[in-house]
C-alpha cells in the first residue's frame, strides 16, 4: 500500500469514528436502533434496550421478567470504552497487529494477546438481582464456562465462595490466571474429583453458560452435562444473543455438530411448535425453553433482555449486540 493509500485509509477510519460515535452519543441508551451493515441507520425504528418487544406474547413466563437498567457499573464501561477508543496510537498498533496474526490465531486469543475486545454483560448488583442473592453469606460454588478474560467472572465472582473457570483461547487462559481465578481443562471440568472420595465428583450450586451455546459445537450436550454437574436446585445462567445465529469458530465450516433451534427432545416431550403470531426472537425464546430446557430438566427461574457490550477499536468505541439472560433451576 502506497503511503498516500495508508493515509487516506487512515482518515477514512478516522472519519467513520467520528460517524459511528457520534451515533452511538445519541442514543438514550434504554434505547437501540436497527440499522444495517457498517452501522449506518436504516430507520427510525427504535426498540427498547431492556424490555422486550411484545413480551405479552410469552404469557406463560411473562411475569418471571426481570427489568434492568443502565447502571453505574455499566455506564462506567461505556465510559471506559470511549476513553480506551481515543488512545490513537494504541488503537493503531492494534490494528496492525490484527491484521498480522489474524492469519495465525484466532481472534479471541489475538484479544487476549493485545488485552483488547473486553466484553460486558451485567454489573455485579443486575447479577445480585437475576440470582436473587439474599443471604449474608456467600453461595458455595461457581463454574463459568468459556469465561474469556474473566472480566465478566469478576461480576459474580464476589457471590461465592469458589470460582472454577474454562477457556479454549490459551491467551485468555494466561489473563484467567492472572486474575486468581481457578482453570480447569474444557474437557474435564464435570470431573473435579472431592478431596479424599476417590469416586466422588465435585457438583456445583452455579454454573454459568454466557453467550457460549451459540458459539461450541455441540450446545446439546453441554447442557445435558451442565444438568448432571449441578447440585439440585442448583442454578444455571444462561446469556444468548437472539436471533440465535450459531458459529463456531474452531470448526472449519464455523458450524456446530447439533442445532437448539431443531431440536425437539422427542424421548421427553411432545413436539411443540410456538404461534406463528410471534415475533422472531420470541419464537425461539418459546422454543428453547419448551423444547429444550424444560425437558431437559431446568426451570426457568427468571429472565431479562440487556446489551451485551465490548470495547472498540479505531472506527467505534463500542460494540452492542441484544443478550438475553435466563436463569434456571435444576429440577431434582
Amino acid at each position: 500500500m502506497s503511503y498516500y493509500g495508508a493515509r487516506n485509509r487512515l482518515t477514512k477510519l478516522m472519519l467513520d469514528k467520528v460517524e459511528n460515535d457520534n451515533f452511538l452519543s445519541q442514543i438514550d441508551h434504554t434505547q437501540v436502533s436497527l440499522y444495517v451493515k457498517f452501522f449506518k441507520l436504516k430507520q427510525q425504528n427504535f426498540i427498547k434496550w431492556y424490555i422486550i418487544p411484545d413480551l405479552d406474547q410469552l404469557s406463560s413466563i411473562k411475569h418471571l421478567f426481570v427489568h434492568l437498567d443502565k447502571d453505574t457499573e455499566t455506564k462506567n464501561f461505556l465510559d471506559n470504552c470511549y476513553a480506551k477508543s481515543e488512545h490513537f496510537f494504541t488503537q493503531l498498533m492494534h490494528s496492525f497487529v490484527l491484521s498480522f496474526l489474524q492469519y495465525f490465531m484466532a481472534i479471541t486469543s489475538i484479544n487476549g494477546l493485545l488485552q483488547r475486545g473486553s466484553m460486558f454483560v451485567f454489573s455485579q448488583e443486575q447479577f445480585k438481582t437475576l440470582i436473587d442473592f439474599q443471604s449474608e453469606s456467600k453461595l458455595g460454588t461457581l463454574l463459568d464456562l468459556g469465561a474469556g478474560d474473566g472480566q465478566v467472572t469478576s461480576k459474580m465472582a464476589p457471590f461465592f465462595q469458589n470460582v472454577y473457570t474454562t477457556e479454549m483461547s490459551t491467551t485468555m487462559r494466561w489473563r484467567l490466571q492472572q486474575k486468581g481465578f481457578r482453570l480447569v481443562d474444557v474437557n474435564e471440568w464435570d470431573k473435579i474429583r472431592i478431596s479424599g472420595e476417590e469416586e466422588s465428583f465435585l457438583k456445583f450450586d452455579a454454573i454459568s453458560c454466557l453467550n457460549l451455546l451459540d458459539r461450541c459445537d455441540k450446545p446439546l450436550s453441554l447442557l445435558k452435562q451442565m444438568k448432571d454437574a449441578l447440585k439440585p436446585n442448583g442454578l444455571l445462567i444462561v446469556a444468548l444473543v437472539l436471533p440465535f445465529k450459531p458459529y463456531v469458530e474452531y470448526n472449519p465450516d464455523n458450524r456446530p455438530s447439533e442445532d437448539l433451534l431443531n431440536t425437539w427432545l422427542r424421548d421427553t416431550c411432545i413436539k411443540k411448535e410456538p404461534s406463528s403470531t410471534m415475533n422472531k426472537v420470541n419464537k425461539q425464546i418459546s422454543h428453547l425453553i419448551e423444547n429444550v430446557f424444560e425437558p431437559i430438566g431446568f426451570e426457568l427461574a427468571k429472565f431479562t433482555r440487556l446489551p451485551y457490550l465490548c470495547e472498540g477499536n479505531l472506527a467505534q468505541s463500542y460494540f452492542y449486540l441484544i443478550d438475553y439472560v435466563f436463569v434456571f433451576k435444576n429440577k431434582p
